[in-house]
């Protein structure tokens, strides 16, 4: 069973593909290749975790094979701080790029209403719908990140817009299925408030 992001957090867990992705960029910085089990010291994880994770990277073009050494790599290509979010055959995943967008939207845009976010927050691989923005700005109105600059007027047809006003860093914050939102910046856990 998949555990929960929040709780990993609160026990002081970081994300196991976040932890060998630092490794691995730690590894390449100070020139050497990368072994499974330099990875696994590092991190302290299972060493099919890492082979796993490994090879995804391999198979995406982030890690480059050393020929004539098995299961060791070089970094090919550095992402940046985040790990790459990777299938086992290499492809990216694309969950949550929805969320992503609609975010880094949110955090561009002064003002905005529900289909002003999902316009900005579509592109060619991700299509945003507005009821997807407008859910997604519902729960983070009612966790205290967002404020209204507008109210609504059907009769008007006049649509709410909407500011942010908790802005903690580039990584969206995360409705959880028990209805709160994880903001994985700050670690923080953000729960409807009573006027909500």
């Amino acid at each position: 069973m998949r555990r929960r992001v929040d709780t990993m957090a609160a026990e002081g867990k970081a994300n196991p593909r976040q932890l060998i992705w630092d490794a691995l960029r730690a590894l390449a910085e100070s020139g050497k290749s990368v072994e499974i089990g330099s990875i696994t010291e590092r991190t302290h994880l299972n060493r099919k975790t890492v082979a796993d994770y490994c090879l995804s990277l391999e198979r995406a073009g982030f890690l480059a094979p050393v020929e004539g050494a098995s299961k060791t790599w070089v970094l090919a290509r550095d992402g940046g701080v985040h790990a790459p979010r990777v299938r086992l055959d290499g492809s990216t995943v694309t969950q949550g790029a929805g969320m992503q967008n609609l975010w880094r939207s949110m955090r561009m845009l002064s003002k905005f209403s529900a289909l002003d976010l999902a316009l900005h927050s579509s592109t060619p691989t991700c299509s945003v719908a507005e009821a997807t923005a407008q859910s997604y700005i519902s729960m983070l109105l009612s966790t205290g990140f967002l404020a209204v600059v507008q109210k609504a007027d059907p009769v008007k047809g006049r649509k709410a817009i909407y500011r942010l006003i908790r802005n903690d860093g580039p990584r969206p914050p995360q409705v959880q299925r028990v209805k709160q939102i994880y903001d994985p910046n700050t670690g923080k856990i953000y729960r409807k408030t009573e006027a909500s």
